[in-house]
Formats: structure tokens, sequence, C-alpha cells
């Protein structure tokens, strides 16, 4: 039975996916040692997100499910001895949803861990996510939304550890709060994963750290071009699911980030402020007394280094939106190929979907094309029988016609014309 619940919480843009991919793509080699990744995919992980937070989505949802139930019920009935679950936005959850998450837990020995990284880069990731979504404002007049503010999910409420720590130190007290610093470059490439394992007491199993390489994050150029994308969003791309979906999933993960890039910068007051904060933070942390796995100076704040947004001319935009066009285009292509082979799968991929949507007139054009056909070889097949009939029956007829006088039957023989002129002529 399950002794032990590891809840990583976040922070966001601060290593989480790396962290989740290892977890997800070790499932198996983690249930042998009696650990348990919670949840089967991202996407319930951030369902019962939803509802832990009691966000308007969830509450949107008819019927509205209970994920967060069945992760408990998921956790309870494991035979291992340990569980974790990872979820970048429970760090936007209030203290009181954070307590009810420990109630449903009673009885368990439930650990907090919080990833955090340095705060001065944190700024332009977190501007860059909300471009994902739809922001149209330029980062030189962005700042992140305070922590006070309980529906940001990328502001300091959620990219601070120490905000996060606040409302998330687990009632067994701060031996059970561990803070994962994400290490400054240059570090072994797994140096994070090495950290992550020891609060959360992996250390040891023999986890395959080979993934492929992931490339999420935008560069100056291709942010630009997005939030200019932005500006011209209409209906039906409204709504986050609607935007995650094609916006940040489709044009900026999968196409936009893609391209060989500029790293993002970061304007002087960006920097000043988050130098505040980040000594604030490491402050509040050291106080707190939580268990750090690697360094609190990794949160200080440093200066990015690339270009603004602002700096992009008009003629890189072009150049980056042509690049994109053409990636759409083979992206279409490829998809309506596989769908040609079969392939996919009987509800195929997102993208799948995506091009069938895209290609539904034209298919539909052919069906009605192909109905019509089929009704017209219909009606050719019933006039092919019809004329059988009348060849079946004149055959009658002549065979009547042709029998010796004194072995034909007048009335068989008037009959038989009588049908066929009827029937034929």
């Amino acid at each position: 039975m399950t002794r032990t619940v590891h809840l990583h919480v976040g922070s966001p843009k601060s290593g989480t996916t790396y962290l989740q991919r290892l977890l997800d793509a070790n499932r198996g080699v983690l249930a042998d040692s009696g650990v348990l990744v919670v949840g089967r995919n991202q996407g319930e992980r951030v369902r019962a997100g939803l509802q832990v937070r009691e966000d308007a989505r969830w509450q949107e949802m008819e019927p509205r499910p209970d994920h967060w139930g069945d992760f408990v019920r998921e956790i309870r009935a494991w035979q291992g001895h340990t569980a974790v679950l990872s979820y970048e936005l429970l760090s936007a959850a209030t203290a009181e949803q954070a307590q009810r998450v420990f109630d449903d837990l009673a009885g368990l020995d439930v650990h907090v861990v919080i990833t955090g990284r340095d705060l001065g880069r944190a700024v332009p990731s977190a501007w860059q996510e909300r471009l994902k979504f739809g922001l149209t404002t330029p980062l030189e007049e962005w700042s992140p939304p305070p922590a006070s503010n309980a529906r940001s999910e990328w502001g300091w409420r959620t990219i601070d550890p120490a905000s996060v720590a606040e409302r998330w130190t687990p009632p067994a007290g701060p031996d059970h709060l561990h803070l994962v610093t994400v290490p400054r470059s240059p570090a072994a490439p797994d140096e994070l994963w090495r950290r992550f394992a020891d609060a959360c007491g992996l250390s040891g199993i023999p986890v395959d750290l080979e993934l492929p390489r992931v490339n999420e994050s935008l560069g100056a150029v291709g942010a630009e071009l997005l939030r200019r994308f932005n500006e011209r969003l209409r209906p039906p791309l409204v709504g986050s699911a609607e935007r995650a979906r094609w916006l940040r999933d489709l044009m900026a993960h999968q196409i936009i980030a893609q391209r060989d890039d500029v790293p993002l910068a970061m304007t002087d007051e960006h920097l000043r402020k988050a130098e505040r904060r980040s000594a604030a933070t490491i402050e509040a942390l050291t106080a707190a007394g939580c268990v750090v796995h690697g360094d609190l100076e990794d949160l200080r704040a440093s200066r990015s280094t690339g270009r603004m947004p602002s700096d992009v001319s008009d003629a890189e935009v072009l150049d980056a939106a042509l690049d994109a066009l053409l990636e759409l285009l083979l992206v279409h292509r490829s998809a309506a190929g596989s769908r040609g082979r079969g392939r996919g799968g009987a509800g195929g991929s997102r993208l799948s979907r995506w091009v069938r949507s895209a290609t539904g007139p034209v298919v539909r054009q052919r069906d009605e094309a192909l109905r019509r056909r089929l009704d017209e070889l219909e009606r050719e097949v019933q006039e092919a029988r019809e004329l059988q009939q009348r060849v079946a029956m004149l055959q009658d007829v002549v065979t009547e016609l042709v029998l010796p006088a004194d072995a034909r039957n007048r009335d068989v023989t008037l009959s038989g014309l009588r049908r066929y002129r009827r029937n034929s002529l």
C-alpha cells in the first residue's frame, strides 16, 4: 500500500516538462521499484489540476468529471510504497485548495516538491507562454502579474517558489517541503533530474535519461511573429482549449519554435525588479527552513542575453512567416498522406483531426459525387433486370408458338402475348 506521496506542484518554466517526460517514459521501471506515476498522461493531470483549483474551465464541463477523486483513489489503491504526481500549475492553487488536497490524502506521508529557476530568465519565459494563448502586449510593456492575482498562471504567483511555498507547505512541516533548483549552465545535462530524484526518493532507480529533444521555446523573431499573428485572431480561435490546441501546440510549438532563432532578452526594468524579487525569495525560503536540493543562489536573477522583440525588423518577421507557411503546408501534406494510408488509429492524432476539418468541404463534395454515381448505377442495374425479365417473357411466347399445333395451349399463348405487350412494349 502507498505510504509516501510526492506532489510536484511547480513552478512552471523550471524544467517541469522535462521531468514529466522522464517520469512518463520510465513509468514501467519506476513501477517495478514500487513507484506510481500518477495519471496516465499529462492531459489527465491538467484536468485534475483544474478541478483542484476550481477553475471555471472545469466548472463549465458537463457532466463535471471527478479527475482529482480518481487520482486519490489511484494513489490509495497502489500496491507499491510511493506515488509521484507532477503538474506545474497546481502552483496557482490557494492555500485553502492546497489544504483540501492534504485532507484528501490524510493518513499518507505527503511531501511537496517545488522546482525553481533564475527569476530573471523566468520573466521572458512567462511572457512567451502568455503569447501562446493570444497575448498581444509587447514584452517591453509587460510585467508578471503580482502574486496576489489568484487567476494568474504565468506571474509571480506561480514562477516565484517562495509564493508557492507559502500556500503549499505540508501539515507535517517544512521538512516535508522540498525546493529543487534548476542548475545554472554549465552543469551536467541530468543534474536537474538527479536533484529531483533526490527530493522524491527516486535516487538509485535505473531510469533511462535519453529523451528526444523537444524545443518549445520561442526566440525573438518567432515571438514577435506570434504576437503580431495574435492581433489577427478571430472566432473560432477563442477560449483556452482552442488556443492550446491550435495556437500553442501547432503554431507555436510545432512550427515557429522549430526555427533557428536568437533567445529573448529582457529590459533593464525587468532585471531590476527580478533582482529585488529574487533576493526576497531567497531570504523567505531560507527562513522557511525547506529542504533545498541544489543551491538557493540558482534563483538569483541574472540578465538573459539575446534580442528584444522590438528590435526585430519587418523583413525578419515576413521571412519567418513564409517559413511558417511552408511548414504548415508540409504538415498538412504529411497528415493527409498518413490518413490516406490508414494510419493513426480510429480517432487519429490531433493534427489528423485538424486536417480532416480543413479538407472537409472537398471530402463532402466527393462524397456527394459518389452518391450520385451510385444512384445512376442502381438505375442501370434495375433497367438491366427489367430487360432480362422482358427477354424471359418473350422466350416463353416464342417457345409456345414453335410447339407443334397439337401441343399448343391457346390460352397460354394469348396470356403470354398480353403479358409481354403490357410489361415490355
